[in-house]
């Protein structure tokens, strides 16, 4: 599968209320967004839900691909195209997990390290997340930043579609690109920016 080559990923715990974050959301798909994932740590199940029903509507009215994080069984619901798994996850990421319903989307699965990956590519995602990156502010690192060679150290390992994740600015971006990766992952460079649909073209144009 070909993925866009850039993902934005957020969830309500970056906005202040709901409707800042789908205002904002439009206006980046109307911007040019083309991927996003539905990365929430607050909300409630029957909440979470909602919200992802909401953004699927948004998300299809403008050719978007939408993935949601760590819930199959909520991208499954809400009819997204696929969803993103952690480490975590792998142990139990079978037909219980997916069930035949959602044989036809897409599976990610975040690696930090080769053993990570190599554990990985036994279950036959559709693309890897490789991080961190840099140091990012959105979310807690465990992992230590990886930079560049991340991405190259991962490419000599699997021809799997590569998303690069954390902390990624635009000058980073082109040799992100060049080491292998098809998509760079954002996130706080958009929900921290006064002006994200000019931050979200400088990103497309890399």
């Amino acid at each position: 599968m070909i993925f866009p080559r850039l993902l934005y990923i957020a969830g309500s715990q970056d906005f202040q209320d709901r409707e800042t974050f789908f205002s904002h959301l439009e206006q980046l798909l109307a911007g040019g967004l083309r991927w996003f994932q539905f990365r929430d740590k607050r909300l409630p199940d029957n909440e979470l839900y909602r919200w992802a029903m909401e953004i699927r509507q948004i998300t299809s009215r403008y050719g978007a691909i939408l993935t949601i994080n760590d819930r199959p069984d909520i991208a499954l619901l809400s009819g997204a195209d696929g969803t993103h798994l952690g480490q975590e996850d792998i142990p139990s990421m079978t037909d219980k997990v997916l069930p035949p319903e959602m044989k036809h989307c897409h599976v990610g699965l975040s690696t930090h390290n080769p053993y990570e990956v190599k554990r990985a590519i036994l279950l036959s995602p559709d693309y890897l997340g490789v991080g961190p990156i840099s140091n990012t502010a959105t979310k807690t690192l465990e992992h230590a930043p990886r930079g560049v060679g991340a991405i190259r150290e991962t490419r000599m390992i699997t021809d799997l579609p590569l998303v690069a994740i954390g902390g990624i600015t635009t000058e980073m971006a082109p040799s992100l690109y060049q080491a292998g990766a098809q998509t760079i992952a954002i996130s706080g460079a958009l929900t921290k920016s006064a002006s994200p649909v000019a931050v979200l073209k400088e990103f497309l144009s890399c």
